[in-house]
């Protein structure tokens, strides 16, 4: 059986709750899937279970070869994951590997615990059976655990990789406003003429350097703190803008903030219709069925909505985004009141 199909089979058991045991949960959906990935589930000294860690064990030991670890998988009863990630690494700190997964049969959570920081900022990935995508909940778990990738060092390779980019993209969250901050006090030669251009775009009438540079020095700019302990940025204050939309059919949508607007607006023009357009936005799918360990997303069902972008940015989009689908929106930047 395909592993898709494997993942279907287990979410329409899991959706009439038959897994009543974390055992129910290994024999159920671990133990399958891990056959189904190509692992020999019969030779306890490739799938170890019950690996011996100190003074405790870890359910699953993936092994390559025999007897030696390279995954290991905590499995928990269904509802029952919150708070495990530190037993999983109570493991880890005894014996390394390259990675660890953590769930309770729905939910599914993929570590790199040989990079930096704390579990939360070492999580590559995190989904759920039941409201994510078959296919790619399938993709995603054969990416990091099936059986010849493991043994060719290939799932390993791909794990790092994804975990650098994780890293690469908070370090860049974290530096940005730093940039900016940086940019202004040196009054930087292309910030100047950028500015200045886009001043006599928007009312014909060039400024001066020093009108430019008597601007700049008057910004305030904070340097905000690092991205908190679990990698995910904290929300931006509120802007002094806001995004207002008017539908084909003359609605208006217009909240204070301005990625609730940006969410609605994409709900209205069917969410299905946005997500087959397979727009990508700072280097992640606009709509996702995986929340992201980094950006700010609005969930919509079993969908993510991409919201880490400006205001201007949005209203953007969602004219590209109209266009493409053959509808006619009118888009707004406003001022609060």
């Amino acid at each position: 059986m395909a592993l898709k199909k494997h993942i279907e089979d287990i979410c329409k058991r899991l959706k009439q709750n038959i897994f009543k045991s974390e055992t129910a949960v290994r024999q159920g959906i671990v133990d399958p899937l891990l056959r189904s990935l190509g692992w020999p589930t019969d030779d306890t000294l490739i799938v170890f279970p019950e690996y011996p860690v100190g003074s405790g064990h870890v359910d699953y030991a993936l092994c390559h070869p025999s007897s030696t670890p390279r995954v290991f998988i905590e499995a928990k009863q269904v509802g029952n994951i919150k708070g495990a990630e530190e037993q999983l690494f109570g493991y880890d700190s005894r014996i390394r590997v390259p990675i660890a997964v953590l769930t309770d049969g729905r939910e599914w959570q993929f570590f790199h615990p040989t990079g930096e920081g704390t579990w939360a900022e070492r999580k590559v990935c995190e989904f759920d059976l039941i409201t994510g995508d078959s296919q790619e909940s399938a993709e995603r778990i054969n990416r990091y655990l099936n059986y010849e990738s493991i043994r060719t060092d290939e799932a390993v390779g791909t794990i790092k990789k994804d975990y650098e980019e994780i890293v690469q993209q908070r370090q860049v969250s974290t530096r940005l406003p730093e940039a900016w901050s940086k940019l202004v006090e040196e009054a930087d030669e292309f910030l100047l003429h950028a500015l200045a251009e886009k001043t006599e775009n928007l009312c014909r009438y060039r400024p001066t350097d020093e009108q430019v540079l008597d601007f700049l020095r008057s910004l305030k700019q904070e340097i905000k703190p690092p991205p908190p302990p679990n990698g995910r940025r904290k929300r931006r204050g509120r802007s002094g803008k806001r995004l207002v939309v008017i539908m084909p059919n003359g609605e208006k949508i217009g909240h204070n903030v301005a990625a609730a607007t940006f969410a609605e607006v994409i709900e209205k023009l069917e969410i299905e219709r946005v997500r087959s357009l397979e727009r990508i936005v700072s280097g992640i799918s606009l709509i996702s069925t995986s929340k992201h360990p980094l950006y700010d997303q609005r969930q919509s069902g079993r969908y993510y909505i991409m919201t880490n972008t400006d205001t201007e940015t949005k209203g953007k989009l969602l004219e590209e985004i109209a266009t493409a689908l053959g509808e006619t929106l009118k888009v707004e930047i406003v001022e609060k009141s």
